[in-house]
């Protein structure tokens, strides 16, 4: 392949690659997004596609065979590198699907369950304050490089698994079931401060109720829970990055074990 000309036998290994790097891309933290325009997402994986596909094809097209001689067997190829990116895609977009989580539950317990604005990035509606927090994860995501983390995991997956050659076993399924754990694990483990914190006012505020009938609790516990989850993010934002950086290594080790495994 010289210059953006093909052979006629890479073109349809060509197109079978672009359709594991869109899956890929339409799953990824960030460049998976609603608010991304779908031409956009197009435009990005075509062209990340013309940079890579001279690595997929020095992996070796082999595992092809005689795929391109029929309707079936190109429908069967596009589907196996489809479901490589998927499940690459997928492995990723869980770990910040635990920080929304986390933030929401945040945000939940502060009381700002009605302050709630629409989420692009999970297509649902969330407080606010949650959003200000993804935003500072997803910055410190990029900061960390996260974006050149996923495009070498590209480069690698067409080493552990070349075109044509995905096999769905056992060992993939329970690999994406273990994985999915982890959503619940991250998002305990950074709202468990918040909790806490609320749980111990508002254990307060019971006991209040009972010795002192005419305080209004349900308005005055309202303005302290908002203070005091000011207060503890306040306190916590020195290990904020730290947090997020532990994520995010989590993230890249169980991609890199996943590549191993479907290798």
């Amino acid at each position: 392949m010289s210059g953006f000309g093909f052979t006629e036998n890479e073109i349809i290994p060509f197109f079978a690659s672009l359709t594991r790097v869109m899956a890929l891309f339409m799953l990824l933290p960030i460049f998976g997004d609603s608010n991304i325009p779908q031409l956009v997402k197009v435009f990005l994986a075509f062209t990340v596609n013309l940079v890579v596909f001279p690595v997929a094809v020095s992996h070796g097209l082999a595992h092809i065979g005689n795929a391109a001689d029929s309707d079936l067997g190109i429908l069967s190829l596009v589907l196996k590198e489809g479901a490589v990116g998927l499940v690459i895609g997928f492995t990723a977009k869980l770990f910040f699907e635990g920080l929304t989580f986390a933030f929401a539950h945040i945000g939940n317990q502060m009381g700002f369950n009605m302050a709630a604005a629409y989420d692009h990035h999970t297509e649902t509606n969330i407080p606010v304050i949650s959003q200000m927090i993804m935003i500072f994860a997803t910055l410190l995501f990029l900061v960390f490089n996260g974006h050149h983390f996923f495009l070498r995991a590209l480069v690698q997956s067409y080493e552990a698994v070349p075109i044509g050659g995905f096999v769905f076993s056992r060992q993939v399924a329970s690999f994406v079931l273990e994985t999915s754990t982890q959503v619940f694990w991250i998002a305990a483990k950074l709202s468990a401060p918040m909790a806490l914190m609320i749980f111990m006012i508002n254990c307060a505020f019971g006991i209040i109720s009972k010795a002192v009938p005419q305080i209004q609790v349900f308005v005055v516990s309202f303005t302290v829970n908002i203070l005091a989850g000011f207060l503890v993010l306040s306190l916590s934002m020195p290990m904020f990055g730290t947090n997020m950086g532990e994520v995010f290594q989590l993230m890249a080790g169980r991609v890199q074990s996943l590549l191993q495994v479907l290798s």
